[in-house]
């Protein structure tokens, strides 16, 4: 079986999207200060999304070509590559994004070894990991004495033992606590996504576990649990932000629902709306009016790499150059949106595989 799932390269287009829409679009509204559409819709919610469908991905893969694209040897090439160009990435001077190619690097090769599980251990396993791990980590920051970290770049080298630090645990996507995410897509690539049952399954599934993290997560700002750790306990405090957490070790920091803080309610939250926004799209694909309509968003979906970099490269671009495609922030998203999925999908049609993917699998391809 070699074929594309088209619900699959959708869901990782709506991630993508997502992605640029918090990295362009404030996620605080400046004039009342509580949380913006953007921030309430994508923020702490499309990277993870992200993560678990390169977990899905890989499983996928490891199963389709166990000796080409899904050896050990074609992994391990492919993260080497993803963290030198997340380095590279997050050097350029002015850039604003918070790259997560060097993360996402590592973690595919940690998920590398309990791709070897039986299903039904694996989803053992991503259940006590999406549970666990953030208890490890809050465990962990302590000791630590870590302080908010923004970028990772090659100046990190100069530190290995606190560029190790800033991979697994203090930095903005510890790959201790987001290989949940992977592990969570792995144990979904085994299932029959290609039928509608499945896909209506996920859809209840992770609506369920969104709205009962996020009740969780009202009801502890309410009884006030998280008095003194999130400054705002009105509704507003299920998005409050990592950076606004620096230096909190209390157990209750484990109730915040809030983006990027790696948290036990935020990992449920955020893997919650990652099933939910899969399922949604593999339904999407069922019907072939649909598909044809998403056709330029599928063609984005199947090469991640290259929109993401493009993406990245934008808005350093913009930044470093003093240039906007518009003066309005959703203005210049959607516009951004509009032209790097219309350059894949015109790619696609004449070219195939995205030029960054098509290098990649050139390099990490065992040489026959």
């Amino acid at each position: 079986m070699t074929g594309r799932l088209d619900g699959v390269d959708l869901a990782r287009a709506v991630a993508l999207i997502g992605m640029m829409l918090v990295h362009v679009v404030m996620t605080i509204d400046i004039e009342t200060g509580g949380p913006s559409v953007a921030g309430m819709l994508a923020g702490g919610r499309a990277a993870p999304l992200f993560a678990l469908l390169a977990g899905l991905s890989l499983s996928l893969v490891r199963t389709r070509d166990p000796d080409g694209a899904g050896s050990t040897h074609a992994v391990v090439v492919r993260s080497v590559a993803l963290v030198v160009l997340g380095l590279l990435l997050g050097s350029l001077e002015s850039a604003t994004v918070l790259v997560i190619l060097a993360f996402y690097g590592v973690m595919l090769v940690v998920l590398l070894p309990f791709l070897r599980l039986p299903t039904r251990a694996l989803g053992l396993v991503a259940a006590a990991w999406l549970l666990l791990a953030p208890v490890v980590h809050l465990l962990l920051l302590r000791p630590l004495d870590a302080s908010y970290q923004a970028q990772l770049d090659l100046a990190d080298l100069r530190d290995p033992a606190g560029f190790v630090a800033e991979l697994a645990v203090t930095g903005t996507y510890p790959a201790l606590v987001w290989t949940g995410y992977l592990l969570a897509g792995a144990w979904l690539g085994r299932l029959p996504l290609q039928q509608a049952r499945v896909a209506a399954g996920l859809v209840v599934a992770g609506a369920a576990l969104l709205v009962g993290s996020l009740a969780a997560g009202l009801l502890a700002l309410r009884s006030g649990a998280l008095d003194g750790i999130v400054r705002d306990t009105s509704w507003h405090g299920l998005f409050a932000s990592s950076w606004s957490l620096e230096g909190v070790t209390d157990p209750a920091r484990l109730l915040v629902v809030g983006e990027h803080t790696s948290s036990t309610l935020n990992v449920l939250s955020a893997t919650g709306s990652a099933v939910l926004v899969l399922g949604l799209c593999l339904l999407l694909v069922h019907a072939a009016p649909a598909r044809t309509v998403v056709a330029p968003l599928l063609a984005a979906g199947s090469m991640p790499l290259t929109m993401y970099t493009l993406h990245v490269l934008w808005t350093w671009s913009e930044n470093a150059h003093d240039w906007r495609m518009a003066d309005d922030r959703h203005v210049e998203w959607a516009s951004q949106v509009v032209v790097l999925v219309v350059a894949a999908w015109l790619w696609r049609r004449t070219w195939g595989r995205g030029p960054l993917e098509q290098a990649v699998r050139t390099l990490s391809l065992p040489r026959r």
